[in-house]
């Protein structure tokens, strides 16, 4: 328990952990992807074992279901971290519009899924989903003046 008190403690607000305007929003978005991709964060994405993995592989079952390449990760523990906060405090406090884009905007960045598959997944056709994405990229860029490659700054 202590453990994980000190470790929050000295856990640096999201904000000022990294450096947000080196790169555009959706470079932190996509590594954080690969980042979960990486060893053991596989369990983020939903898989129970790591050796049920294994087992699948071999078996030919298809467990990944990315449509897009994933980026050679490039980001360390504590860059995955403070996106990792950022996506929970804009979940967490945002209305339930926002939430929806940012869902979209998850699938699309973190989890590399085609607009296609988003959009079957959501029940929705791909207009609304590209549309989504944008608002909700737009709103997260907006909301802590990150660089965006939609907004252009």
């Amino acid at each position: 328990m202590n453990a994980a008190v000190n470790t929050q403690l000295k856990r640096k607000h999201f904000s000022v952990a990294i450096n947000w305007h080196e790169k555009p929003i959706e470079w932190h978005l996509e590594q954080y992807g690969s980042w979960l991709l990486l060893d053991d964060h596989y369990f983020s994405l939903g898989e129970s074992s790591v050796l049920g993995h294994l087992i699948d592989t071999a078996n030919g079952v298809v467990v990944d279901r990315r449509q897009r390449v994933a980026p050679l990760c490039k980001i360390n523990d504590e860059h995955a971290d403070a996106v990792a906060d950022m996506l929970t405090h804009l979940m967490q406090n945002e209305t339930t519009k926002t939430k929806k884009w940012m869902r979209i905007v998850i699938m699309f960045y973190v989890e590399f899924k085609s607009e296609e598959t988003i959009a079957k997944k959501l029940g929705v056709s791909e207009f609304s989903v590209a549309r989504d994405k944008m608002l909700g990229m737009v709103r997260l860029a907006t909301k802590y003046q990150f660089k965006s490659l939609i907004i252009g700054a």
